[in-house]
């Protein structure tokens, strides 16, 4: 039954929906029972029918959507993708490796930027800590074929940070800066390698010490006029371990 003639029997029955007439005749042929599946299977079959009538509207929505669709740009597209499919598939693996490839290298490179990005600043930190060495009074010759600052720095450097503004800070051994007891500033550079002057050993690393030959024969007094031990019998390791043994 169409949509029009369910309509119209709403009408002609005041839009209540109709019980099945059964005559007195047939009601002698079917039990209560009976008759009320018959109406319940009735009932069923309209709901059914109303949604099979919408789905068919929806269908026919959906179609005249796909009226304007470019079929041939359709099928392009379909083919387009199949072949990308089909591309990824055979060279997937191959772009992967390359992929990876390029990976490992960019990681060597980075590895080998930050390598010389810490070589450089170590540079300025020597050179930084060479200057403040001179100025205090440091020498600028050597013994054994060392410099007495490339002794120095072998010991010392770990004593300084270099900061990004090229200066170098005194640091202590937990790397954090060493300050003035009595003022509660940072230790200057200069005033920290200063106070070597007086060491033993370092002492001797500074102008002014006075001794008799050349190499490590440092009889005699220290840039302060104190007596510096004779240590020419020493060997570097052995100075080394008799300044912080």
């Amino acid at each position: 039954m169409s949509e029009e003639n369910t309509k119209a029997s709403e009408m002609e029955t005041g839009g209540q929906e109709l019980t099945p007439q059964v005559s007195t005749e047939d009601k002698s042929q079917y039990s209560p029972d009976e008759v009320a599946n018959l109406v319940k299977a009735l009932r069923s079959e309209r709901e059914a029918r109303k949604t099979y009538e919408r789905q068919y509207k929806d269908k026919e929505q959906q179609l005249l959507k796909l009226k304007d669709v470019d079929l041939d740009r359709y099928q392009q597209l379909e083919a387009d993708a199949a072949r990308a499919a089909e591309i990824e598939s055979r060279y997937g693996e191959t772009i992967q490796a390359i992929e990876e490839k390029y990976g490992r290298q960019t990681a060597e490179a980075e590895g080998k930027a930050k390598q010389a990005e810490t070589q450089i600043n170590e540079f300025k930190k020597r050179y930084a800590l060479e200057k403040v060495f001179t100025s205090a009074g440091g020498r600028t010759d050597s013994a054994d074929g060392v410099s007495f600052f490339d002794m120095f720095a072998e010991q010392m450097s770990k004593r300084f940070r270099q900061e990004p503004n090229g200066s170098i800070t005194v640091v202590d051994e937990q790397g954090d800066p060493i300050l003035d007891s009595e003022s509660g500033k940072r230790i200057s550079p200069e005033d920290f390698v200063s106070s070597y002057k007086t060491h033993p050993v370092y002492g001797t690393f500074f102008k002014g010490v006075k001794g008799s030959g050349a190499g490590l024969n440092y009889a005699g007094t220290d840039a302060n006029g104190m007596p510096v031990e004779d240590l020419s019998s020493l060997s570097r390791e052995e100075l080394f371990l008799k300044a912080f043994g």
